[in-house]
């Protein structure tokens, strides 16, 4: 049995982090679901990520599911860094974080300078911000 399932995984692509985020948006809607008794949406969306995270754990096409994963971590990347950013610029009072558009790299500078001209460290690109 443990040889038959792992011939049929064989050349399947498996979890990566987009599978994992799916899941967990699983875990979240199954939660609601129990708070929210007959709610036809909840359910309708469960279904739909279930058949989303098994296509993709099931699927051969390497290349589609890893493009997919990477335009995914690029997306989380960002937000992750926006976030830290709104959480630094709440707490220091002597700088500010922005993050770069390009490459969402934080970029600490000092506070109270009117607008400037930030230069990203890592991808050079210049944008204009307020300080």
């Amino acid at each position: 049995m443990k040889e038959k399932l792992y011939r049929f995984m064989q050349g399947r692509y498996g979890t990566d982090k987009l599978n994992q985020f799916i899941f967990y948006c699983e875990i979240f809607l199954l939660i609601l679901s129990l708070f929210f008794k007959r709610n036809i949406v909840i359910y309708v969306l469960f279904y739909l990520t279930l058949f989303l995270y098994l296509y993709r754990a099931f699927s051969k096409n390497y290349v589609a599911r890893s493009i997919e994963n990477q335009k995914f971590i690029r997306v989380q990347a960002k937000t992750v860094h926006h976030v830290q950013a709104i959480y630094k610029n709440l707490k220091d009072k002597q700088y500010k974080y922005l993050v770069c558009p390009e490459c969402a790299q934080m970029i600490r500078v000092p506070k109270k300078k009117g607008k400037i001209e930030v230069h990203c460290p890592s991808c050079r690109k210049s944008f204009d911000a307020k300080s």
